[in-house]
């Protein structure tokens, strides 16, 4: 009867501290969150004749985010505009804020998303798109933004060969001219993307001012400042600068022949703090290469010290597809990364990723290494 007790006391007692953590701990973190208005009275009340925001999507643009989560957009795609300290997103000109969780509270689903091969699009709606341009894009990406990685989506529109009501005409190269007609599906999708948009300020998160504004806001990926490029190439051979100047472009891109680094350690190589660790002055960056290019053509996981710091976590190899780039592709954006952000270590040589992928052509595709086998292997 005493162990009856005793677990029943362990039980409710386990209850109520998930019931703290998981409903007051919330709701201590996030407050009320109703929609609310951008200017408050000095009481802090709501005024009458507020316009409250968040907006509830029109229902066109309600069907279209179920398409959007059925046609998997999500995967590639974010719709949060991260934290200044966490990243470039407002430099970027992806928002005028970092978005708060009042901004989903209207959500049947939450369509944060966690990985961006993509740019993020939770302001697209702001960029100047009109539907036209965005039935296009979705239609045959490639054809406006050559570069891109997204999926086409033929399957959603109806094409033909000559102009009838009802069809936009492409944009091609293409001496032909081609027409399409979106589907009532592609019709939804791409009204719930023209109404992706928090062009509004909350009681907890005002507009930020940036001291450098970008200007055009449909770019996929932020332009560093070009110092870093000047400093990072100062006084070496013509053969290092452009290797150097070759490999920054690999860092910061974000489409097949970029390595989509800057993603997790950042453009100035500073990493996320209890995340992803950082390049500039890194002990493994400026260490052995062969270890840093076991890690560029297998990638990396489980626990790892940088600096004395502990990560643990995953980083697949470099390049999109991940582990697509080539011996020149990888050394470039090694040298650049041994020799940017006060770095300076000697450069890596096609040469010699070659000889590293020859020793290991034996090792299963997408076996990352971890950091105790490569410790294990180079002391």
């Amino acid at each position: 009867m005493n162990n009856l007790f005793k677990f029943t006391i362990y039980v409710f007692t386990t209850l109520g501290v998930a019931w703290l953590a998981f409903v007051v701990g919330a709701r201590e973190q996030f407050g009320d969150l109703t929609p609310t208005a951008e200017v408050l009275d000095e009481d802090g009340s709501v005024p009458q004749d507020a316009d409250l925001f968040p907006h509830a999507l029109p229902g066109i643009a309600q069907q279209g985010a179920k398409d959007y989560l059925a046609l998997g957009c999500m995967t590639c795609h974010t719709q949060q505009v991260r934290m200044v300290e966490a990243g470039f997103d407002v430099e970027r000109g992806w928002g005028n804020r970092p978005s708060v969780a009042r901004d989903y509270i209207l959500q049947e689903h939450v369509l944060i998303g966690n990985t961006r091969v993509g740019p993020d699009l939770a302001n697209l709606g702001l960029r100047g798109h009109s539907l036209e341009w965005l039935h296009q894009h979705l239609f045959e990406p490639q054809a406006l933004i050559p570069e891109s990685v997204c999926q086409p989506s033929p399957f959603l529109y109806e094409e033909a060969q000559e102009e009838t009501l009802g069809f936009i005409e492409l944009s091609s190269g293409d001496s032909a001219s081609r027409f399409i007609k979106p589907t009532l599906r592609a019709e939804r999708l791409a009204a719930y993307l023209q109404a992706l948009k928090q062009n509004y300020e909350l009681p907890e998160m005002a507009f930020v001012e940036t001291e450098d504004e970008l200007g055009d806001s449909s770019v996929l990926v932020s332009e560093t400042d070009s110092s870093s490029d000047q400093n990072a190439s100062a006084g070496a051979p013509s053969w290092l600068a452009e290797q150097i100047s070759s490999g920054k472009e690999i860092y910061m891109k974000a489409a097949p022949g970029g390595g989509l680094c800057f993603s997790c350690h950042q453009p100035n190589g500073q990493g996320l703090a209890g995340q992803f660790p950082p390049l500039a002055g890194s002990d493994w960056v400026m260490g052995d290469k062969e270890k840093l290019i076991k890690i560029s053509l297998y990638g990396l996981m489980g626990p790892i010290q940088v600096n004395g710091v502990d990560y643990n976590g995953v980083m697949v190899p470099p390049g999109i597809p991940p582990g697509s780039l080539t011996d020149q592709q990888v050394a470039d954006v090694l040298t650049y990364i041994r020799n940017d952000w006060g770095n300076s270590a000697t450069a890596v040589t096609p040469n010699e990723v070659a000889s590293v992928r020859a020793n290991i052509k034996d090792r299963a595709p997408m076996q990352m290494w971890t950091a105790a086998e490569l410790n294990a292997e180079q002391p």
